[in-house]
């Protein structure tokens, strides 16, 4: 006679792989600056935003679909945090707006950029 779990294996497994929770996204709402443009392409709208975002100190990575995108422009976006196996912890959003820049310092900053 086998060994009584060789017949159950399943009762080995974890009920929930953990590499399957830490995919699985959360969804929420996320607002504030974009500190830089790291991609955009013109023809599909995908970008990949360098974001500070209110209430936490390092900037956030923000994935997701604008037609145009500036940097110093306010962004407010909903989605879900994502794990990227190559590039970390991400907010892919479903929906994003940005408003152009109101500050002093942000429309001094626009003047610099070449036309």
């Amino acid at each position: 006679m086998g060994h009584p779990k060789a017949d159950r294996p399943w009762e080995n497994e974890f009920p929930m792989n953990a590499a399957i929770l830490e995919r699985r996204p959360t969804t929420g709402e996320i607002s504030g600056l974009v500190e830089r443009v790291t991609l955009h392409n013109d023809d599909s709208g995908f970008c990949v935003l360098r974001v500070k975002v209110r209430g936490q100190r390092d900037e956030t990575t923000v994935i997701g679909s604008l037609p145009s995108v500036t940097a110093w422009e306010s962004l407010s976006a909903e989605g879900g945090w994502v794990t990227d196996k190559a590039h970390g912890l991400q907010f892919k959003a479903t929906m994003m707006k940005t408003v152009p820049p109101t500050t002093a310092e942000a429309i001094l900053w626009l003047d610099r950029l070449p036309v």
